[in-house]
């Protein structure tokens, strides 16, 4: 694993500890929030630990930055393959769904200084690709 600095990778493990399992879900997430500083800070706003859930309330909150957004983002997508930052639409039926963000695009995502990490993460949450330049 790659890490920004020394503490990316003693956040990494603290938060590894709080996690409920050790699985590449887990660690994927663990990474990127220990990553951005302003995730840093709000950990328990973008992740609960009890529960074993994201918040995707969080990205609503005020502390959000562009970077910071971005990170939660890719973090929301690898736990669970969320697409979306909640508003809701109602279909020719009548049921309600969640409606798909584009912020939530490799362009959108990918374009800051973390993208080195974010692809770091990316390689966490699917290993079996993570040393190949072969798919099958």
């Amino acid at each position: 694993m790659k890490f920004k600095d020394e503490y990316h990778e003693i956040l990494f493990w603290i938060i590894m500890q709080k996690m409920n399992c050790n699985d590449v879900y887990s660690q994927s997430v663990a990474y990127l929030i220990a990553l951005d500083d302003v995730c840093r800070n709000h950990i328990e706003e973008i992740f609960d630990f009890k529960e074993n859930l994201i918040r995707r309330e969080s990205l609503h909150k005020g502390w959000q930055t562009g970077t910071s957004k971005k990170t939660t983002r890719l973090t929301f997508n690898l736990w669970n393959g969320c697409c979306t930052d909640g508003e809701i639409y109602t279909d020719k039926n009548g049921d309600k769904n969640y409606l798909p963000s584009g912020r939530y695009s490799v362009s959108d995502i990918f374009c800051c200084s973390y993208a080195p990490y974010y692809w770091e993460a990316v390689k966490i949450r699917y290993p079996e690709y993570a040393d190949t330049d072969e798919w099958e």
